[in-house]
């Protein structure tokens, strides 16, 4: 019956006393799935126990369909159920369920918190030792070359491109699939043979087979991507507006920061100016451009953004 729910099997590795077996919800479609819901299946004492958990950070239909399940185990097969709100009392949604578009994006940028995180995590928790590992110049070239903490904080940036990247790309392919305006992307894209069977025989989805056929490195090339899908989408130019009274830009930031990581990732050449104090205010740079897309985009698809992650 679990299984006709919709769960899949799944192993975490742990061996708990009298757990049969564990299970996993989770549903792609329309992006309803933020977490998912467990579900882990006891026996003791020839009594069955079914314990079930979704996260706070749960979505509307995660939630949904986790008092689903409670309700019908419990219709079919008799006993009692407890939850936070209570015995035999379901928690409710706290709102109505977002769009589609707005969750695809909501997903995305958490993923880029996500990901961001484990930079800033790295950063916070490593250790340099050693006169050589300097906080601020030397004043002697080949001594600062040698600096390991140059290097490391010059490591992070292809990763935090990746990241940007991929953020870009996966808003990209959702509103690509809501827009009624796909036919220019669709042309563009120009999808390969190989694109097309992966399609076709692995359940890949169409928009981000699409997305990954364009550039979403530069805030150039991201600009002209999304006024592709909706003219009104005009990302670059929220991003050349003023910020912090700073005399360069966002996009100018970002453009740079680009071309640092190709002088870093396909030359090996260093950026030796980029201490600690530097790569905070890249990495805060990437945030708040990520946002100001984010909130254009909602602003034009009629959405709120959410930041709560």
């Amino acid at each position: 019956m679990i299984e006709l729910l919709g769960y899949k099997a799944a192993a975490d590795g742990l061996k708990i006393t009298n757990r049969v077996k564990s299970y996993y919800w989770y549903e792609y479609k329309d992006y309803r799935s933020w977490t998912g819901v467990e579900l882990d299946v006891y026996r003791e004492n020839g009594l069955i126990t079914i314990w079930t958990r979704s996260r706070a950070s749960r979505s509307f239909w995660d939630l949904k369909h986790q008092n689903r399940t409670l309700k019908l185990i419990r219709d079919l097969f008799g006993g009692h159920f407890t939850t936070d709100a209570g015995r035999n009392r379901c928690w409710v949604p706290d709102d109505a369920p977002p769009s589609p578009l707005s969750s695809g994006c909501y997903l995305a940028r958490w993923r880029f918190h996500n990901a961001l995180g484990k930079a800033r995590i790295y950063l916070m928790t490593r250790k340099l030792e050693g006169d050589i590992a300097r906080e601020t110049p030397s004043g002697l070239f080949f001594l600062d070359e040698m600096n390991p903490r140059l290097l490391s904080n010059n490591l992070l940036i292809p990763f935090v491109i990746a990241v940007w990247e991929e953020y870009f790309r996966e808003t990209f392919a959702a509103v690509l699939k809501y827009t009624d305006k796909r036919e220019a992307a669709l042309k563009k894209a120009r999808l390969s043979h190989t694109q097309l069977e992966q399609i076709l025989f692995s359940n890949r989805p169409l928009e981000r087979a699409v997305g990954e056929c364009f550039s979403f490195q530069r805030p150039s090339f991201i600009g002209e991507n999304f006024r592709m899908l909706d003219r009104r989408l005009d990302i670059a130019s929220a991003l050349r507006k003023p910020y912090r009274r700073r005399k360069i830009t966002l996009f100018e930031s970002i453009e740079a920061l680009v071309e640092r990581r190709n002088a870093f990732a396909h030359e090996g050449t260093m950026d030796l100016s980029l201490y600690d104090k530097d790569l905070d205010r890249l990495l805060t740079d990437v945030v708040e451009a990520v946002d100001r897309a984010y909130a254009i985009i909602g602003k034009t698809f009629d959405f709120t953004p959410i930041h709560d992650y």
